[in-house]
């Protein structure tokens, strides 16, 4: 919006500026105007200042550009080094899965959001305090009673209590479950499996390496809940066909028990290991890279409203910078380059280049102007350590939502860094349409940016702003 905003408001500060001083030298000299100082003044004089202006700034673009050039001439001779303009290694997006109210697999939510009808809608179930239906963005096929059937013989061998899920947390457990069995579908085709399951000594080395299973969890998971439904998608993982002594389940939590994890948080040090592993040509199993990142999340429980409205943070007519609360889950299948050539499939192929995360001085949440330099810088930062060219950027994937500050800020990435894309055809923005839900906000966004990458071939930037302290970037891209 403010690419085409500003020309247009620097034209009509050119006509504006021409007509009205005409006009108050025509009635100060009590002068009528003739037809050619009707054209002189108010056509030829504010085209003349356009075209002045416009000269102007490309001699002053050419002039500092040269500057620039030679300013840098002088350190590359010196060095006498090549610059290496190759991408990072990267690592491979096997797969992705999500379930969003808005759809069922990546492509699927992709277009309804493309399309601009995606939005929150008032509940049928849930109220306000005053009686009236929230907006809210809910699935409408979350079966929790088809859940409940299914795990309740697993839970019963493990004399757990059914009731160590809330209402909510059932919701989102079926959505993750969905997506963890459509992931670990893929592992089914794992060439290797056959050689693990024949070895005559099981103590012998195994061919295949170890899933790290990564879910990440919003702080209203208690530690027996996330406990629980990590064993339960580690038994899902299982139950595919990848043996379960292949499968490492780390609690994707921050410092103490309670904190809860983001996606860049868990992908920073996988990226890494990719990244150290590439350079110590290491390709034996203990050191190969294979994880599955997954979010489930859903605030769609009178409990979860509650705890919004407690906290004067839920959309109503008098609070139009609440949130709308959502429900969902995204999960993503990461591997190095080894088993990434094993798992391959047909459908194209997507690199994580590299993620990034900074601190905001202060909440996004509190009035004022809201501030986009920390995530413009992100976003630089994150193309600058990708090697990739902001001009060539095809599509930007965001977890905004409606709120004006959050807007604000990536519109003011997308016109100061990405001009050339168009803000209706050219992005995504997962919150404004799927409602607020934890990390599966941002996941989602990142599952999406992979399927931009599909279809359009070519390296596509996700921005997080969800969260009130922190920005989040990354950069995902097709195989160099």
């Amino acid at each position: 919006m403010l690419s085409w905003l500003r020309p247009l408001l620097l034209v009509a500060a050119a006509f504006g500026a021409s007509w009205i001083g005409a006009i108050w030298y025509w009635r100060a000299n009590n002068r009528i105007p003739a037809t050619a100082d009707l054209v002189l003044y108010l056509l030829v004089l504010p085209l003349a200042l356009l075209l002045a202006f416009w000269i102007g700034k490309k001699i002053y673009r050419s002039v500092t550009a040269g500057a620039a050039a030679a300013a840098t001439a002088t350190p590359v001779a010196a060095d006498a080094a090549p610059v290496d303009t190759a991408p990072p290694v990267g690592i491979a997006m096997l797969a992705a899965s999500v379930r969003a109210p808005h759809g069922a697999s990546p492509d699927e939510l992709l277009a309804a959001l493309a399309d601009g009808a995606a939005r929150p809608e008032l509940d049928n179930t849930l109220y306000d305090d005053y009686g009236f239906p929230i907006m809210t963005a809910r699935i409408a096929d979350i079966d929790v009673d088809a859940l409940r059937e299914d795990m309740a013989p697993w839970l019963e061998a493990r004399g757990i209590d059914p009731a160590v899920f809330t209402e909510e947390q059932w919701r989102a457990l079926h959505a993750g479950s969905a997506v963890v069995q459509e992931l670990a579908a893929v592992l089914a085709d794992h060439p290797q499996l056959l050689e693990h399951d024949t070895r005559l000594d099981t103590r012998t080395p195994s061919p295949l390496p170890m899933l790290q299973l990564l879910p990440l969890w919003s702080a209203a998971w208690p530690v027996p809940a996330r406990g629980t439904a990590e064993q339960w998608l580690a038994h899902l993982v299982a139950q595919a066909g990848w043996p379960k002594e292949r499968i490492a389940t780390l609690p994707a939590t921050g410092p103490g028990d309670e904190a809860p994890a983001d996606a860049v948080t868990v992908l920073t040090p996988l990226l890494a290991r990719v990244q150290a592993q590439a350079a110590s040509h290491n390709a034996t199993p203990a050191a190969s890279t294979l994880a599955l990142v997954l979010a489930c999340d859903s605030h769609l429980s009178e409990a979860g409203i509650d705890r919004l409205s407690g906290a004067g943070m839920l959309f109503a007519a008098q609070r139009p910078q609440g949130q709308m609360p959502g429900e969902g889950a995204a999960g993503l299948l990461l591997a190095d380059a080894t088993q990434a050539a094993l798992l391959s499939r047909d459908e194209a192929q997507t690199m994580l280049r590299a993620v990034g995360s900074a601190q905001l001085n202060s909440s996004a949440d509190a009035a004022g102007r809201p501030d986009a330099t920390v995530l413009r810088q992100l976003a630089a930062g994150v193309l600058a350590t990708s090697r990739c060219d902001s001009a060539g950027v095809l599509a930007l994937a965001t977890d905004t939502d409606h709120r004006t500050g959050r807007v604000m800020e990536t519109m003011a990435v997308l016109s100061e860094l990405l001009p050339q894309l168009d803000t209706t055809l050219d992005t995504c923005h997962v919150g404004a349409a799927c409602g607020s839900c934890g990390p599966v906000t941002y996941l989602t966004a990142l599952v999406l940016a992979r399927q931009q990458v599909i279809e359009r071939g070519g390296p596509v930037l996700c921005l997080g702003t969800l969260d009130p302290y922190r920005r989040d970037a990354a950069l995902v891209a097709p195989p160099p």
